[in-house]
């Protein structure tokens, strides 16, 4: 186990501080949370279709994802979570999770007791609204990849998803100059997207050849943000960014 609040601190305050600035009440409430940091390896899960948590999660490096299993022990990915997330907050309202949390790669994850969760928000109206509003966001996403499964083709899949994992990314500060790390293998990407290893390699070589991405060890270059945002129809807006981050991508 590792103790450190440093980390949790600054992703916590980006993300939460994005819609509304705190003041120093709530910078002092947010300093004071308790974390308890672990470093997992990939596949590790953590949290389990069933379980009633104590504690919700932070995502401080990695990459996490939702996932339900068939009896026969296939899985469903449902969403994909990256550093600044917290996946499990609905835990604190919603006793019993109804999906499995798992590492994809390597992460490092702090931990904060429902209870102490509980205090600040007691404290802070506005860091309460904050948490609140995550949570609705973390609906959104749901809602976002039902359409982008449901209504396009393969390439357009691909395309709104990379877009969205570049928002993601840039919100904490883990983008630049259109690049960002994804370490996800084609076959995960595809469970993502709903789509067949065949297929997805397909579209990967079509958005190379039109010189919209490049794709190499981990590593998503947006190389046309404009014609890769039109092929996948994606907005963003269900993101909920502010203005100035989702001008800086549109211009990338």
């Amino acid at each position: 186990m590792i103790l450190a609040n440093d980390d949790a601190l600054r992703l916590l305050q980006l993300r939460l501080g994005a819609h509304k600035p705190f003041g120093v009440a709530e910078r002092e409430l947010l300093a004071s949370l308790p974390w308890r940091v672990e470093d997992m390896p990939a596949r590790r899960s953590f949290v389990r279709e069933g379980d009633k948590p104590k504690h919700s999660c932070l995502i401080l490096q990695g990459l996490l994802a939702r996932a339900r299993y068939t009896v026969e022990g296939q899985r469903q990915i449902l969403s994909i979570h990256v550093p600044g997330d917290m996946p499990d907050l609905q835990s604190l309202q919603v006793p019993h999770m109804d999906h499995d949390l798992e590492t994809v790669v390597p992460s490092r994850i702090a931990f904060v007791p429902h209870a102490e969760l509980r205090r600040v928000c007691d404290a802070s109206p506005l860091l309460a609204s904050s948490l609140w509003r995550e949570s609705l966001i973390d609906a959104a996403l749901h809602r976002a990849a039902i359409f982008r499964n449901g209504q396009l083709e393969a390439e357009a899949r691909l395309a709104h998803f990379l877009c969205e994992m570049y928002l993601r990314h840039k919100a904490v500060g883990l983008a630049d100059d259109g690049g960002f790390d994804l370490a996800l293998s084609q076959q995960l990407i595809g469970d993502v997207l709903g789509l067949t290893l065949v297929s997805i390699n397909k579209a990967m070589q079509a958005l190379r050849a039109r010189e919209l991405i490049r794709m190499e060890k981990g590593h998503v270059d947006v190389l046309n943000w404009n014609s890769l945002s039109r092929l996948g129809q994606f907005d963003g807006a269900f993101l909920h960014l502010e203005e100035k981050d989702a001008s800086l991508a549109a211009t990338g």
